[in-house]
């Protein structure tokens, strides 16, 4: 694969997923009682989650995809790949917040899964 091959297909992974993301949060979201569906998604929470928590969760992670989705094509056409960077520091602030919020096992999986995200990012920019 031709230098800078590995970063386009993260890109792509990146807008794949942020398109994801917005299709199955904003299904579980916006359709009528489909908010209970969601928990089938996410399994990674705690089996006692209210539905408010999951309501937020599911809401958090529709505006994580939007931000996937946004600046994963911004990287395409304005090699500003900066903020692709910064997408992801938020995702893992955000997984750090839920692991630390929940103190859950599967939660912390989450976090960790997302922190490899970034160090793939890292590897590929180096």
């Amino acid at each position: 694969m031709r230098k800078g091959g590995e970063m386009f297909i993260f890109k792509i992974i990146i807008v794949v997923f942020g398109l994801i993301e917005i299709m199955t949060n904003g299904y579980y979201l916006f359709g009528k009682d489909k908010i209970m569906k969601a928990k089938l998604q996410h399994r990674e929470l705690p089996e006692e989650i209210t539905i408010l928590q999951l309501k937020v969760k599911v809401m958090l992670m529709f505006l994580s995809g939007c931000l996937f989705l946004i600046t994963g094509i911004a990287s395409f056409f304005e090699e500003k790949e900066y903020l692709l960077f910064l997408a992801l520091i938020f995702f893992n602030l955000y997984a750090l917040c839920e692991a630390l919020y929940y103190r859950y096992w599967k939660i912390f999986g989450f976090f960790i899964v997302s922190i490899f995200m970034t160090l793939i990012y890292i590897f590929l920019r180096s």
